[in-house]
């Protein structure tokens, strides 16, 4: 082949996420050959492992939910949260072509969303902000579909399945948090279910109905197969390769050989983060930062990053993550993300002085950041007590009145919960003033009581009530910890993903340190710096912009070419 090419295709995406199926099948569609390279053995990225939630304003099915929205509403909202250090031209193209590329992807592929018109923004208070409507979860899908590309599928987290056995809907779980009868016979059909899939079970090896990332990741996969576009697995992209300033393809090795792959309109980072790299963490990100604080992909190591970089790309926001609470399960590989733990009536997190020191049912990546700021770090721990134990589930850990202690497996009695008869003898091992414990906990507890937190005001926005107890009164997100035994279980300052890397424009061109595109280089995803800047807007606030920014990369480099 010319120039020494072993390979020619139009666009290379490298990642297999969102954000590279999102370019690969807008290329495929308007006329171009499209590849994708994965380096590991399994495709879906961190997407996969997500709860697959897209954040998607002003999106078609608002209306009908009863939750109108408007560009005007969503860009006051956005300008408000990133507070002027997002350029405004990115700002637009997001929520422009966020819902184009909905419409389109809904009607010309297997892709589907559904908004969830009750899980709101996460300032939803704040100007533009919204009650719902513009989180949207993937439709559940059958993955029988794939055939024998099921089993490379990434699968999913396992604290997305019930009792390790199969997923549900984001909009069940929230239900499931407080069941009436009807959501108890809904959950009792699920089992049913799961039991009449029996066969497609033991052919696949695990179960085909999929749910949250699975299922985003399944459909799009389900759509580039009925084109024909090609995705390598065990193919690490290892080089971009460049000539006049122009990146002209990459270096990528397959079956243990380098292959030199010519993109004639393109190369698309859609690598991830650098999550899963400690020398890059402790490199850029706040101190203490371990890699097993992640909940995400461990294979993203920063390598699309580096490689933009090397090719002249700027970095941005590399101090930054898309921060989360977790706790670590024992002998589990990925991180527990405390999303519904941290909201629920009758937890506090303290740090090592045995005070509270955050609003705990605030946005995670909030949660996150206070855990630094606060000194809590590396470890803080959230307490509850016996009622909290019976009434929800904890970690791992189904509701006390499902699963009470002593059917929790005793590596999780011993190494995951600490227990306690009293809150002295609880402070006692962890090794935390005894005195000031208690006085954080009847402190809470007369706030509790009273339903108003004077000290970080939790409860009082809608988001922070989401995952609270609606039966709980006067704040569905406080109530005492009186009733004994105590527990207590570590928390860390974790992320879903790393926020910084290539700085790109509304075009997801990669620009060089003087703002000037560099000709046939793409990033979308992790692989580049958060649109988002320092916030969170909603749930689906990272997979979202991939979606979008992956599309977008590929309808300009076919404009570009």
């Amino acid at each position: 082949m010319a120039d020494d090419f072993d390979h020619e295709v139009d666009l290379l995406a490298i990642g297999s996420g969102a954000a590279g199926m999102s370019a690969a099948l807008r290329a495929h569609d308007l006329g171009a050959r499209a590849l994708i390279v994965e380096a590991s053995s399994k495709y879906g990225g961190s997407t996969a492992i997500s709860g697959g939630v897209v954040w998607i304003a002003n999106n078609h099915q608002m209306p009908s939910r009863g939750v109108p929205d408007s560009v005007e509403e969503a860009m006051t909202y956005l300008r408000h949260q990133t507070q002027g250090e997002v350029p405004e031209a990115r700002l637009a193209a997001y929520v422009e072509h966020a819902a184009r590329m909905l419409v389109y992807l809904e009607e010309k592929t297997h892709f589907r969303l559904d908004s969830l018109e009750s899980y709101s923004d996460y300032y939803p208070e704040a100007p533009g902000g919204k009650p719902g409507g513009r989180s949207m979860e993937p439709v559940p899908f059958d993955a029988s579909l794939l055939g024998e590309d099921f089993a490379l599928l990434r699968r999913s987290h396992p604290q997305s399945q019930v009792m390790g056995k199969f997923g549900i809907t984001a909009r069940e779980a929230h239900g499931y948090l407080q069941p009436t009868i009807w959501d108890l016979l809904k959950l009792a059909s699920r089992f049913v279910q799961y039991g009449l899939r029996y066969f497609k079970r033991k052919k696949f090896g695990r179960d085909t109905k999929l749910h949250a990332g699975n299922a985003l990741i399944g459909r799009l996969r389900l759509s580039l197969k009925e084109r024909q576009v090609p995705l390598w697995l065990n193919s690490p992209a290892v080089s971009l390769i460049q000539r006049d300033g122009r990146v002209l393809g990459a270096v990528v090795e397959r079956d243990g050989e380098r292959t030199r792959v010519r993109a004639l309109q393109g190369v698309v980072l859609a690598a991830g983060g650098f999550e899963q790299n400690q020398q890059m963490r402790e490199q850029y990100l706040p101190s203490p930062t371990s890699t097993s604080w992640n909940a995400g992909n461990p294979h993203n190591k920063g390598a699309g990053i580096r490689m933009g970089e090397s090719a002249g790309g700027a970095l941005e926001r590399m101090h930054d993550t898309w921060w989360t609470p977790v706790t670590r399960i024992p002998k589990s590989e990925k991180a527990w993300v405390l999303v519904v733990e941290k909201n629920l009536p009758g937890t506090i997190f303290v740090n090592k002085h045995a005070k509270r020191f955050t609003n705990e049912a605030a946005p995670y990546l909030e949660v996150g950041l206070a855990m630094y700021a606060g000194d809590a770090v590396p470890v803080c721990w959230m307490i509850f007590d016996a009622r909290v134990r019976h009434q929800y589930p904890i970690g791992p850990c189904a509701p006390g009145y499902a699963q009470p202690d002593h059917r929790i497996s005793r590596r999780l009695r011993e190494e995951f919960f600490t227990k306690a008869d009293s809150l002295d003898a609880l402070a006692q091992t962890l090794e935390l003033d005894a005195d000031v414990l208690q006085a954080t906990v009847t402190r809470f507890n007369g706030m509790a009581v009273s339903g108003v937190d004077e000290d970080f005001c939790r409860g009082e926005s809608l988001a922070d009530r989401y995952y609270g107890d609606r039966r709980v009164k006067p704040n569905a997100s406080l109530a005492p910890i009186v009733k004994a035994p105590f527990y207590a279980i570590p928390v860390y300052p974790g992320d879903l993903g790393t926020k910084g890397g290539l700085v790109t424009d509304a075009s997801a061109r990669v620009l060089d340190k003087d703002g000037a595109a560099i000709p046939g280089l793409y990033a979308a995803g992790n692989c580049s710096a958060a649109v988002m800047g320092p916030t969170y807007p909603g749930a689906g606030g990272t997979i979202g912009p991939a979606l979008t920014f992956g599309f977008l990369a590929a309808e300009s480099a076919a404009e570009q070419a």
